[in-house]
């Protein structure tokens, strides 16, 4: 019996191929295009899920309220006391552990026998850890364990990172490598696995924390300083299997109060903690993680209704192609009835020839997912895999679309053809009634252009914010600016002037500076701001930006009053930005002119020479920050360098020669500015991709129900066409009065989706300090555009109605 439905379904698909074709492409595209948006989905979701003891393990995190104001900044660093005091405070905690993420680092690998040193330019991964981190993450030893990590100056590698170094992985214990430019001295006690590339600790070399505690007094520090969030510092807890996190938590505060002591020492805010679960640390965008690749599960959801919609589009294309070739098969129908054919059998053989594109749809969308997961990776920056034998979810997803699609997109079709009257089917006399056949196809049609507008006002917004990020003038001159990451040895520090001063005298270099960081970025350090001799601290922290006086020149930054601090190794004088004059109450910049303000706690006092115009410090995603500059020699690590820019091929080559020169031992490396702050709106790139991608799609879909539709009326149709050119229709008169049908429902659907669009996108807008007005234009821009694009789907159609020999169509009737 099920052969013989396959049979006859086959045979009736392979004579109308083109109506198979258009549905088996329609379903395909909405299938493939939902199996990659379940890819992204399922990689997101999978974090760490192979962590045998995911269920038990936390991370604290920080949330820094301001008195004044009440506006919170979240961290995912704690202060480095912490862990230590958090070991005494809850005992009932199994293992807590200090993970020091130091980002990357040059990595020298010392020659054996006399051999040539090997050095090493490692971009992420490295962290300075406790042994019991390896307690509560599960890592796989090929070599040594943490125990041997309690002592300074030791390390364990990924396999990966020690075979890089060593040649074999085993080759690598006992072996010292070297950190940094001030050649800090590991051994070599252990190697792991790599871990997999969906973590959120992707540790590849984990050196000893008590080699960080020895550096630079930061054992001081970790008994003494609970004001400081230190960059990478994170805490990880295991708690043992009786504990109750949610009494854990209500301890927190009293923790808190007794150790960081924010009331006796009064300061601008007060912290409280958190225990964030490790399954909501990937999840959670508001305390960042290592990797900071995340999508949020806003954004996760928002896809995952895109998939739905796409499919559910795919889906009414079928209803409406199918219902369009109805009339068509009522001869056959009607046949099949007066032979004994019952309501059930049809209904089996129609839902069985859906079955049939459903399938063919799945592979076809299978194989075009394939083909479109390189581009995909590439673009979300993440390692997607179709492969349904090691990760079965994707079998199930795909199973259970088929399932579903075949009942969403054959149900009606398969009643509809089935309830045909056999012998008014037999004499041709069938016509859909318009209540429930044309009301509900328009209504279908309403529904996938209103899907298509969505993703369409969508992108217009977000590539219309993406320009502005671009062509918005941020107070500075980003263009044709190099950044050179200097070494920072204290004996390699005192060359910088000369490597500016050489640097400077290539005809290709315009200007050059020494500083900390550049104008725009997402680090720097805050702190206490106090005014005018005042004992009282500001309300809020300053953001401290060390440079030379060749800052200015070099980022083009505009002064509104005073002068340019006077050049010199440390700090005599400081610049404040307009932010800083505007938060003080002053009625104008020339106020703050010879004023001493301070920094840090208060001891360090400079007058101020000068203030600068205000620029943007921070992405754009934020207000600008207060900032004082300042000057001091030891804090600088970068090289800033205006470039000719139409000698910037050249001059780079030149650059790097002197570089090399001047450090051999250091490895050389360049960022352009401008690319530095465009990856500031990665993420938005990203969105803006998928939005085109995602709206191309959704309007390819709905064009091929549009097709389906004017099919329908083309039929229904015929004869009134045949007579309406009979009594002197013309051509145009004949395209409008096909054309009329789906453009009023393509305005029904833009009056639905522009609201729910503003309403959106406007929420999406209020992410971003600066932002763009979205305007009338946009929203006429998209029905234009929906307009249009759906004329020339149709077109072909409604002109080869309207040019059809009348006495032809009229015969046929």
């Amino acid at each position: 019996m099920i052969n013989s439905y396959f049979k006859l379904s086959f045979r009736t698909l392979w004579r109308k191929k083109s109506f198979s074709l258009l549905n088996i492409v329609g379903l395909a595209v909405g299938i493939g295009a939902s199996l990659l948006i379940f890819l992204v989905i399922r990689n997101e979701m999978s974090y760490d899920t192979y962590q045998s003891k995911r269920e038990r393990i936390f991370r604290v995190v920080t949330t820094f309220t301001n008195r004044s104001t009440g506006e919170k900044w979240r961290h995912s660093m704690v202060p480095a006391p912490l862990a230590s005091a958090m070991r005494r405070d809850f005992p009932s905690l199994e293992k807590v552990a200090v993970a020091e993420y130091i980002g990357g680092a040059q990595v020298y690998v010392p020659g054996e026998n006399g051999g040539e040193e090997k050095k090493f330019k490692e971009s992420g991964g490295l962290f300075f850890v406790e042994p019991a981190l390896f307690d509560i993450f599960d890592f796989t030893w090929l070599y040594g364990s943490a125990a041997e990590l309690k002592e300074p100056n030791t390390v364990a590698l990924t396999q990966s990172m020690a075979e890089a170094y060593f040649g074999n992985y085993k080759n690598a214990i006992g072996k010292i490598i070297q950190l940094w430019s001030y050649r800090v001295p590991l051994r070599v006690t252990g190697v792991f696995k790599d871990l997999p590339y969906n973590t959120d600790l992707p540790v590849r070399m984990a050196a000893s924390h008590a080699t960080w505690l020895r550096m630079d007094d930061h054992e001081r520090q970790t008994r003494e300083d609970w004001r400081s969030l230190s960059g990478g510092t994170q805490c990880f807890a295991l708690t043992s299997p009786k504990d109750d996190i949610g009494k854990l938590q209500a301890q927190l505060p009293a923790f808190v109060k007794n150790n960081y002591r924010e009331d006796v020492n009064q300061t601008t805010g007060f912290s409280s903690l958190t225990f964030q679960p490790l399954k909501e640390m990937h999840l959670d965008k508001r305390y960042a993680t290592v990797k900071d690749d995340s999508l949020s599960a806003t954004e996760l959801w928002a896809l995952a209704i895109i998939g739905l919609f796409l499919l559910m589009v795919a889906c009414i294309n079928f209803i409406n192609l199918a219902t369009a070739q109805s009339v068509n098969r009522a001869k056959e129908i009607g046949i099949r009835k007066v032979l004994g054919s019952n309501r059930l059998q049809l209904l089996k053989q129609f839902l069985g020839e859906t079955a049939l594109i459903t399938a063919s749809a799945i592979i076809l969308g299978s194989i075009m997912a394939w083909l479109a997961i390189p581009y995909l990776s590439n673009l979300v920056g993440k390692t997607l895999e179709l492969n349904p034998l090691r990760h079965p979810s994707i079998l199930l997803f795909l199973v259970l679309s088929g399932v579903i699609v075949t009942f969403l997109a054959g149900f009606y079709p398969a009643i509809v053809l089935s309830g045909f009257n056999p012998v008014a089917a037999i004499k041709s006399r069938i016509s859909i009634r318009p209540a429930n056949g044309i009301s509900l196809r328009r209504a279908l049609v309403v529904f996938q252009f209103v899907v298509a507008q969505l993703l369409v006002i969508g992108t217009l917004v977000v590539v219309k914010q993406m320009k502005y990020f671009r062509e918005k003038p941020m107070g500075f001159e980003k263009e044709a600016v190099v950044l050179l990451d200097l070494p920072s040895d204290s004996t390699l520090r005192l060359k910088y002037s000369h490597l500016k001063s050489r640097l400077l005298q290539l005809p290709g270099v315009e200007a050059g500076s020494l500083c900390s960081i550049e104008p725009s970025s997402h680090f720097g350090r805050f702190t206490d701001f106090y005014y005018n001799n005042e004992a009282k601290r500001q309300p809020y922290s300053v953001k401290r930006i060390n440079a030379d006086t060749g800052y200015f020149n070099t980022f083009r930054l505009g002064l509104v009053a005073g002068r340019y601090p006077f050049s010199d190794d440390s700090t005599r004088e400081v610049l404040v930005n307009e932010t800083v004059v505007r938060k003080l109450g002053l009625r104008s910049a020339e106020d703050i002119i010879g004023k001493i303000v301070a920094v840090d706690n208060g001891s360090r006092k400079f007058p101020v020479a000068g203030v600068l115009r205000d620029f943007n410090n921070n992405s754009l995603r934020d207000e600008i920050s207060p900032s004082v500059i300042s000057s001091d020699n030891n804090d600088y690590g970068t090289l800033a360098l205006r470039l000719d820019p139409e000698k910037v091929p050249a001059t780079l080559k030149q650059v790097e020669q002197i570089f090399t020169a001047v450090y051999p031992t250091y490895i050389y490396d360049c960022t352009f500015f401008d690319d530095q702050i465009g990856n500031f709106y990665r993420a938005e790139a990203i969105t803006a991709a998928l939005f085109k991608v995602f709206a191309f799609l959704a309007i390819f879909i709905s064009c091929l129900g549009l097709y389906g539709l004017v099919s329908f009326m083309v039929v229904q149709k015929t004869k009134e066409v045949g007579i309406r050119k009979v009594l002197g229709a013309s051509v145009q008169s004949i395209l409008y009065l096909f054309s009329r049908e789906f453009t009023t429902l393509i305005g029904i659907a833009f009056l639905v989706a522009a609201p729910v669009g503003y309403y959106f996108m406007k929420k999406w807008l209020l992410g971003f300090h600066y932002h763009i007005d979205m305007g009338w234009g946009i929203f006429v821009l998209a029905i234009v555009l929906s307009v249009l694009i759906a004329w020339i789907a149709v077109g072909y159609k409604a002109i080869r109605a309207a040019l059809a020999n009348p006495v032809k169509s009229l015969r046929a009737e």
